[in-house]
């Protein structure tokens, strides 16, 4: 594993009289994450979660046996720190049990344990790991086999990007978007607080489909011939789409940039081709948008 130590010079360019008299240096420490789980604990009825914190996630379904986790860890300290950090108590670690398997980011003072299908996550308020680290963050790629059911998810400081899975996604976000690529098979899943949920599919949904954000935009692209039940809500937005008017029944829509425009006040469902799956679009600040490929 290589460590980088860099200090870290921040500008005071909002009182620039202080920054005359004084400089502020933090410590970062950055290092290389790697993961390996092999095939022998795994199966393809195995549910893979990983509970990232701070930071992206790239998660690639292919075609192998094992999952890959790469990439970069950095635990910054708080400024003008006289005492160092330990940069090792920040690290990913995982359990397995119930037929999930589970890899999530421990910090100092954090004790986790399985709770039927979920993690339970229990704090040591008295480890005041904060006095000396001001964040940390892991930048992850990884890399599933394709035929696990997979449930990904990051809270802060980055976006979730899942694509190539054949059996069922669940991403989740809070502050940053959710991007689902190639994805086809099982139930799929999108949602996040602060930021858009953009869905690309590669073969039309055979299965549910929830997209669901509170301050931002949901985009579906599908393939002609995308067949299903969608149902529309939004405390303020509208839905638009694409495709041709043969292609769904309703007669409430205009035409706007394009595109047809539905407007609601509470919720509609719309029938797309011959139906099929259930596709429910759930917004409070924002729009949908349903676009052909």
């Amino acid at each position: 594993m290589n460590k980088i130590y860099l200090p870290v010079l921040i500008l005071l360019l909002a009182v620039p009289e202080l920054w005359a008299q004084s400089n502020v240096f933090s410590e970062r420490v950055t290092e290389d994450v790697e993961m390996r789980i092999p095939a022998s604990e795994l199966n393809r009825e195995t549910v893979f979660h990983f509970n990232n914190i701070n930071g992206d996630l790239n998660v690639e379904g292919y075609n192998g046996d094992e999952i890959l986790i790469t990439g970069s860890k950095i635990v910054t300290g708080k400024p003008n720190l006289r005492r160092s950090f330990d940069p090792d108590e920040f690290y990913l670690d995982r359990l397995s049990g119930n037929g999930h398997l589970f890899v999530f980011v421990k910090r100092p003072g954090l004790e986790v344990e399985i709770d039927g299908n979920e993690l339970k996550y229990h704090s040591d308020r008295r480890n005041n790991w904060e006095k000396d680290v001001q964040g940390f963050e892991f930048n992850l790629q990884i890399k599933v086999p394709d035929y696990l059911m997979s449930d990904i998810s990051t809270i802060n400081g980055g976006e979730v990007v899942v694509s190539g899975l054949r059996n069922g996604v669940e991403a989740r976000n809070i502050n940053g978007s959710v991007i689902i690529r190639n994805i086809s098979g099982g139930p799929i899943k999108g949602e996040t607080v602060n930021g858009n949920v953009i869905a690309e599919f590669d073969e039309n949904p055979v299965e549910d489909v929830e997209f669901h954000t509170v301050n931002g935009n949901i985009e579906v692209s599908a393939l002609k011939g995308f067949s299903a039940y969608v149902t529309f809500k939004s405390f303020q937005g509208e839905l638009y789409t694409d495709f041709d008017d043969n292609s769904f029944r309703s007669d409430r829509s205009v035409k706007k940039d394009g595109m047809k425009r539905f407007s609601f006040r509470n919720s509609e469902t719309i029938q797309f081709g011959q139906g099929g799956p259930n596709v429910l679009l759930r917004l409070l600040n924002g729009n949908a948008f349903i676009k052909q490929l």
